[in-house]
């Protein structure tokens, strides 16, 4: 693909349906589309944020309303404050990384190119799978079910 200049009113080099030349208007679909995206990152990193904050409030929670607790529910409230840390960190982290992409898809729209990578996308969703597995695991052992 040829490169074309920042401010060119042309995106990509790919014609539109029927031959004739990209326009202005397909390069603005392009960067909305873009936008679209990166408001969907920035919802599901607000959601882990706000996620987070519930799990870790949930262990002083339990412990204040429960005079004797159990040794398993202990650790459920020990470890729920880890828990909501490590899903606010996450959240922070997917907002982030998400504003970097959103910048550099951005830049390569730009310049005509419409370079993106799936590596990101896989490496995000492969790092949340982990994460609630480790947490589906903890539960499962916390669990009166299982003793």
């Amino acid at each position: 693909m040829g490169k074309m200049a920042p401010d060119s009113n042309q995106t990509c080099d790919a014609p539109e349906p029927g031959g004739t030349k990209p326009t202005r208007f397909n390069r603005l679909t392009t960067q909305l589309a873009n936008e679209r995206t990166f408001l969907a990152w920035i919802r599901t990193g607000i959601a882990l944020l706000a996620f987070g904050f519930v799990v870790e409030k949930a262990g002083s929670f339990l412990e204040a309303i429960s005079a004797d607790i159990s040794a398993k529910q202990h650790n459920f409230v020990r470890y729920s404050g880890l828990a909501g840390i490590v899903l606010m960190l996450s959240g922070a982290f997917i907002i982030a990384i998400s504003t970097w992409r959103f910048w550099a898809i951005d830049r390569s729209i730009r310049r005509g190119e419409c370079e993106t990578s799936v590596a990101l996308d896989i490496s995000v969703a492969v790092g949340i799978t982990v994460i609630v597995i480790v947490f589906i695991a903890f539960l499962i052992f916390q669990s009166s079910v299982f003793s």
